[in-house]
């Protein structure tokens, strides 16, 4: 297989074994140099002469333990024997042993006529090199299983991503294995009885059902028994085909299971009618089709053993699937689908706040940690940032000096961070703290603490961290830092139809922030401005869209 791979792209492979043989510590801190000398942007130097004969493929970087090995011999005149005791003892950092290799390596290149100072640095590059240094056998198997994997990911990418979810040994695993997807335009869609198998698995669209078996709670015999249950019947037609011939094969948590994850979404019929309940105090939508499920199946089995055979006035009746009632409970209902597959599939919480997101936020959670180590390592500061998540976790306690303080993870799409309130913080947000409430938060990144005058002029540094300096209902954050919303309206446009769809859009995003239209005419080249008190907007992404979606391009937010 080397020798196939090497006939199309010979130096590619070898660069590749190289670069996989340097990606570790110690090794690694030569990359640039690597890099830079295959590109021509660094001369290629070699420490000693004779080193070229060994270093040439890898310009003049060492890269492997047999280079090392090999170097060893012709610089010091080390015998082969000798030459693997030095690898050895170098990967198994064998002090004693290393010290009296470097004697003899001294000597022996001494007698060579290499000046002392030379060998001694080359000496300590090896130190530094090879206590995590690669043969090239194995860095060649690591670079061809590299390329086929490469490979499978550019040709087959949601295969690819599919058989890396079954191979996710953490829902950390998946979570980041699914961000990747994203990044790749392939969804992730959420679990569903007509498609789904025991495993991630590619449709015919070209993207990943979620696998039944990786919802929480949900055994392996009822994941079997649906797919065999699909493969021998056909599809599922709807929710009273599903449990009549599931039966008791999916009892009423599974079925519960199974319309919090969306797996009966492609039935048409929304997951808040399934949990509908009968009165005030009635049973769920859910309880009627578990129990009706029972009484199906033991109807067929009664049937089956009955002199009268299947009797129509006997049959059990479908229970009435409850109206659709408006509700704002998608959270809920997104919360749930997070704690059966471990995720949000479907949508997440904070996408009716992609405007806020776009225009106010300045760090995703993920990139804060590197943001403070970046002002940290300047000592420049202090640095505004902005950030924003949804609270999934709250935890209030007592320091050793029995003062209360309290602290909160953040999620957004990039990931979680937490963020911690003591003394004043602690009096004037904790309110805020709130189990699924979506914040905003203001804060600095500077030093911990502060340094008196005098520590400042010893010299002293502190480490950078981040130091909250406000906090806001994610909600309010556009009424409070948007003074107007305006855009712009060519005459050409204007049209019954045209204004009958602009009202209904208006009127769709009501709202408190004030509206201003500037009707330009193309031909004089007029701009004029209208504003009007009675219809004032909701500034969000769906309202953006929904403008540019009858035509308008120019829809600014004015910043107070």
């Amino acid at each position: 297989m080397k020798s196939w791979l090497q006939k199309l792209h010979p130096e590619r492979f070898e660069d590749l074994i190289a670069m996989n043989a340097l990606y570790r510590p110690g090794p690694m801190d030569y990359i640039p140099n690597f890099v830079n000398r295959k590109l021509g942007t660094e001369t290629i130097e070699y420490t000693l002469p004779e080193m070229e004969k060994y270093l040439q493929d890898t310009y003049g970087v060492t890269v492997y333990q047999e280079q090392v090995m090999l170097l060893s011999q012709e610089l010091a005149g080390f015998t082969k024997g000798e030459a693997d005791k030095l690898r050895k003892a170098m990967g198994k950092k064998q002090i004693d042993v290393l010290n009296s290799l470097k004697d003899k390596f001294m000597t022996g290149g001494h007698k060579n006529k290499h000046p002392e100072k030379t060998l001694d640095k080359i000496w300590k590059d090896w130190e530094k090199f090879a206590q995590y240094a690669f043969n090239k056998s194995h860095s060649t198997c690591y670079a061809w299983v590299s390329y086929q994997t490469a490979w499978l990911k550019c040709h087959y990418t949601p295969e690819f991503f599919a058989s890396c979810l079954n191979n996710a040994k953490s829902m950390d695993d998946i979570t980041k294995i699914i961000d990747d997807c994203k990044a790749h335009k392939i969804k992730v869609l959420s679990p569903d009885v007509n498609e789904s198998t025991s495993q991630f698995s590619v449709n015919s669209d070209g993207n990943i059902r979620y696998a039944l078996s990786a919802m929480k709670g949900f055994g392996a015999n009822i994941v079997d028994a649906i797919v065999a249950e699909r493969k021998s019947g056909g599809l599922f037609a709807d929710i009273f085909d599903f449990v009549e011939r599931m039966g008791t094969s999916v009892n009423r948590k599974s079925l519960e299971i199974l319309v919090y994850s969306g797996a009966f979404d492609s039935f048409g019929v929304s997951r808040r009618r399934y949990t509908a309940q009968k009165g005030k105090d009635g049973p769920m939508f859910l309880d009627d089709l578990s129990r009706y499920g029972e009484l199906f199946q033991n109807n067929t089995i009664d049937a089956s053993t009955s002199l009268f055979g299947e009797v129509e006035e006997l049959k059990p009746t479908r229970p009435d699937l409850p109206p659709e009632v408006p509700a704002d409970d998608s959270l809920f209902f997104l919360q749930k689908e997070k704690e059966f597959v471990g995720r949000y599939l479907s949508s997440h919480p904070l996408d009716s706040y992609d405007f806020e997101f776009k225009t106010f936020v300045t760090h995703p959670l993920a990139s804060i940690p590197d943001a403070v180590a970046e002002a940290d390592a300047a000592k420049k500061g202090p640095v505004k940032i902005t950030f924003a998540g949804i609270v999934t976790d709250v935890q209030s306690a007592t320091d050793k000096n029995g003062k209360p303080y309290a602290r909160a993870k953040l999620e957004d799409y990039s990931g979680i961070y937490e963020i911690a309130l003591f003394s004043k913080d602690y009096e004037n947000y904790l309110s805020y703290l709130k189990l699924h409430e979506s914040l905003f938060v203001e804060a600095e990144i500077k030093e911990r603490y502060f340094l008196r005058p005098e520590e400042k002029a010893a010299g002293k540094t502190v480490p950078y961290t981040v130091r909250l300096s406000g906090i806001k209902l994610l909600g309010n954050v556009t009424e409070e830092k948007v003074s107007d919303f305006s855009f712009d309206l060519s005459t050409s446009m204007l049209s019954p139809e045209f204004r009958a769809n602009l009202v209904s859009v208006l009127k769709r995003h009501k709202g408190n922030i004030p509206l201003n239209i500037f009707l330009i005419d193309e031909k004089t080249g007029y701009r004029i401005r209208f504003f009007s008190k009675g219809y004032r907007v909701s500034v969000t992404s769906g309202l953006i869209n929904d403008l540019k979606a009858l035509g308008i391009v120019r829809c600014e937010p004015k910043l107070k």
